[in-house]
């Protein structure tokens, strides 16, 4: 396998596909296989930004390269796949949401999401948690991390819950590229509660406002 390239990772009952940053497989494979603790990923797609996944929670995950994958169930040979979905290449740079820490563009407006296991991602839509503008998303991904660590409970205040149209999902993936949403249809303002305990995962991540 080419040591460096996009890597596909499904985890879990969850049925988004996410697209990982250009990486060795070989060393993302042993680093997984010998983690304790939580890991943090960058991700390209269908969101942009940082994944941090608990392996001790996941149970079970899919890692494999992306350039023969497609659809979010593989069966048998990981070069045979078929599906809707295909894994293309890294977004080419100003297309989508900034991965978290990047600079954005001059005038543009973005805010702080949280996507979380969903076994009905893509129907009717893909939930994704609205955070506060003022969220410092680096101190959130810690605070995920240490209620994985501890098994203790993590409380997120949420400026709103929006589901972004599945269909808009798909051709992010179809293309490789982060997602620009279009926002189906959304709540009102409350908490989120996470039970670090049982997360398998979270992806954090800036969206167009």
């Amino acid at each position: 396998m080419p040591s460096e390239q996009s890597l596909w990772l499904q985890i879990g009952t969850d049925s988004t596909p996410w697209v990982l940053e250009a990486t060795d497989y070989d060393s993302l494979a042993a680093e997984l296989a010998q983690a304790t603790g939580p890991v943090v990923l960058p991700v390209v797609s269908p969101l942009q930004g940082r994944l941090v996944l608990s392996l001790r929670n996941a149970g079970t995950f899919s890692l494999l390269g992306s350039p023969s994958v497609g659809g979010p169930h593989p069966v048998g040979d990981p070069t045979r796949v078929g599906g809707p979905h295909p894994v293309g290449d890294a977004p080419s740079p100003g297309h989508g949401p900034h991965p978290v820490g990047h600079s954005l563009a001059s005038g543009a407006q973005t805010v702080p999401v949280v996507y979380l296991p969903s076994v009905t991602a893509a129907n009717p839509g893909w939930p994704v948690n609205v955070l506060d503008p003022a969220t410092d998303q680096a101190t959130v991904e810690q605070d995920i991390i240490d209620a994985m660590n501890r098994g203790t409970s993590l409380s997120l205040p949420v400026v709103e819950r929006v589901i972004i149209d599945a269909t808009d999902v798909a051709d992010a993936i179809d293309s490789g590229t982060a997602l620009t949403p279009q926002i189906s249809a959304n709540s009102g303002s409350g908490v989120l509660v996470l039970n670090g305990g049982a997360l398998d995962f979270a992806v954090l991540a800036q969206i167009a406002s």
